[in-house]
């Protein structure tokens, strides 16, 4: 529906989406700020190179875990205070919490703070996520979609100027981190004015509700989880492929392939440009073809952009598979949080927070499964691991979609006259 003809659609609500977008956009360059800037914060510990990588593993291990706490962590203090409050905390805290990994020499210290700055990752995902779900619903039709694509180009641009920086200062990502995470820090003090809150809901008509709404609050608790529990392991998968290319493509096209480092970096942004693309196109391929298609396409373009990397041996093929890569992954993450929090309103903190938890959970396993692969096998077997994720999401996700969620649009049902309920 067009919003123009959308009576709930007011200022308030227009700035909330923007809100939204902004903060999406500083998860994706906050992400790549950090995937950009490894090779050189490896330097910087003295980490580079084959001896380094069981250590730099850890550290990437303690993201993983830091992530999977927050998105687990924050999901009930959503549904007690709404997003806002939340969101206004870690959109703050989150770009702080990388300078300090600019300016530390030691593996310890690495590894605390990269804990810190998993943790208000994790925790700002699932907030923004909830609030995300909380505007789909005054525009009554699917944009997580569009809100994930403002997260993968904040992580395409952030990410190229990170590239850019890390060329000019080789030895210490102090001038990369302070600087870009400064600039992330303004963003969030600027965003936490337009968010929603907690009572800033359309109201809702049990003659209108559709029936997928209406089942839900009905449903035994235990349904619901499982179901969850079934979103987060679709999400996973795409999470430990992306997590693969994130940690380690720049440090994979620069020693596997023989590229510069700052070639490996522009690659790894080129692979975040083409999530970005393919997620403005995510909503409008879910509405046409339905959830269940676009996932099992979307593992399929995966598998093809990882066997273009391993085949083509070379810096330019590389890149290219980089780019199906994210062009398979992009729709993906939105498709199964969209559906989490769709599913059951009341308790859409608690659902994406069990979804995005699950899913973090790749950050967590993915770095101790690289680590082990690439200390026995070397980093040349790098991409057979989301080649093996991928291709299980590809014959199995359509499925499970299939059996979870229906591929019509409850958003699309609500009244023209309802109206918005604020505290």
């Amino acid at each position: 529906m067009n919003s123009d003809n959308n009576p709930l659609i007011s200022s308030r609500i227009r700035k909330a989406r923007v809100a939204t977008f902004m903060g999406f956009m500083m998860i994706g360059a906050m992400m790549y700020i950090w995937s950009t800037g490894v090779s050189v914060f490896r330097q910087q510990l003295g980490l580079a190179g084959a001896p380094g990588d069981g250590d730099f593993g850890l550290i990437a291990l303690s993201i993983g875990v830091g992530s999977a706490a927050g998105s687990l962590f924050v999901g009930k203090l959503l549904d007690l205070y709404g997003a806002r409050p939340v969101i206004s905390l870690c959109a703050i805290i989150y770009p702080l919490s990388i300078i300090p990994l600019g300016y530390i020499s030691g593996f310890w210290f690495a590894l605390v703070f990269g804990a810190v700055l998993g943790l208000f990752r994790g925790a700002l995902d699932t907030a923004l996520n909830a609030h995300g779900v909380q505007v789909e619903r005054f525009y009554r039709r699917s944009i997580m979609s569009a809100f994930h694509a403002s997260y993968s180009f904040g992580g395409f641009l952030l990410g190229m100027i990170c590239s850019w920086l890390t060329g000019l200062f080789t030895e210490s990502v102090a001038v990369p981190f302070s600087v870009l995470g400064g600039v992330m820090f303004i963003t969030g003090c600027l965003l936490s004015r337009w968010l929603l809150g907690k009572d800033d809901v359309p109201l809702k008509q049990p003659e209108t509700q559709h029936p997928l709404a209406a089942h839900a609050a009905h449903a035994p608790n235990t349904k619901t989880v499982l179901l969850m529990i079934a979103f987060g392991t679709l999400l996973l998968g795409s999470m430990m492929g992306e997590n693969a290319i994130g940690d380690w493509g720049q440090e994979y096209v620069h020693r596997v392939l023989g590229a510069s480092t700052s070639f490996g970096g522009m690659a790894v942004s080129v692979f975040i440009g083409a999530v970005t693309f393919g997620r403005l196109f995510g909503d409008e391929l879910a509405g046409r073809f339905g959830n269940a298609r676009v996932i099992g396409g979307s593992g399929a373009l995966c598998v093809a952009g990882t066997l273009l990397t391993l085949l083509g041996a070379s810096a330019g093929t590389g890149i290219v598979g980089f780019a199906l890569f994210g062009l398979g992954l992009s729709c993906i993450a939105p498709l199964m949080v969209s559906s989490a929090g769709r599913k059951d309103p009341e308790n859409a903190g608690r659902n994406i927070g069990i979804v995005n938890g699950i899913g973090f959970s790749g950050m967590l396993m993915g770095p101790a499964a690289i680590t082990v692969i690439v200390g026995h096998f070397g980093l040349e077997s790098l991409m057979y691991f989301p080649l093996i994720l991928l291709g299980l999401l590809a014959v199995f996700g359509p499925m499970l979609v299939r059996t979870g969620t229906p591929n019509a649009r409850p958003l699309a049902q609500t009244r023209p006259g309802s109206v918005v309920k604020t505290g």
